[in-house]
């Protein structure tokens, strides 16, 4: 008996229809209090997922104190013999940016506005997928879901279905998977 791959474009309409009911649950929550932010935090390994989100003070605040931590750890980074070799990286860590992309210190951080389940444990146990899960950045699983998720936030922006939240000038949106650090941005909507 062969176990089924995933199917991705299930994966991403069920994304797109839970971040509907988290966007719904904003909207209705927190109709005062412009938002900056909003990051789909998956561990696709476990399935789980949690949608997290970051009003415009917070996130402004956090951005100023962010961008000062990292330019005062410029110094000590360059100031090494080597730190050529990691130059490159190293900028990338210390760039000034005009959102917090720090999920953990969101307004949600320790209450998700939304969670959800979706559990491929059958296929990442088969030997399917330990012949498919070679090489790359992350597993396959993780490389395929990565995809997945700027489609969906990019259905979620062609719909306007955004346009419900009380937003910041940009709303920031973007996905984080555990132990990676910031979210990455993937769609910018403008208020």
């Amino acid at each position: 008996m062969t176990t089924a791959r995933p199917d991705f474009a299930a994966l991403e309409q069920r994304i797109a229809t839970e971040l509907r009911a988290a966007i719904a649950t904003l909207a209705e929550a927190h109709a005062d209090e412009p938002i900056a932010a909003i990051v789909l935090w998956a561990d696709p390994y476990k399935g789980w997922y949690e949608v997290h989100f970051d009003t415009q003070a917070r996130n402004a605040a956090g951005a100023r104190e962010r961008n000062a931590k990292m330019l005062a750890l410029l110094p000590d980074l360059s100031e090494e013999e080597d730190a050529w070799e990691t130059a490159s990286s190293t900028s990338h860590k210390v760039q000034s940016l005009p959102f917090d992309p720090r999920y953990g210190e969101f307004t949600s951080c320790d209450e998700p506005v939304h969670e959800f389940e979706v559990s491929f444990a059958e296929f990442l146990r088969s030997p399917a997928y330990t012949e498919l899960n070679t090489g790359g950045e992350d597993g396959w699983l993780e490389g395929h879901v990565r995809f997945v998720i700027p489609r969906a936030i990019a259905t979620l922006v062609s719909e306007e279905a955004f346009s419900a939240l009380p937003r910041a000038p940009h709303l920031y949106l973007g996905y984080v998977y555990p132990d990676t650090g910031d979210a990455l941005v993937v769609a910018i909507v403008e208020g």
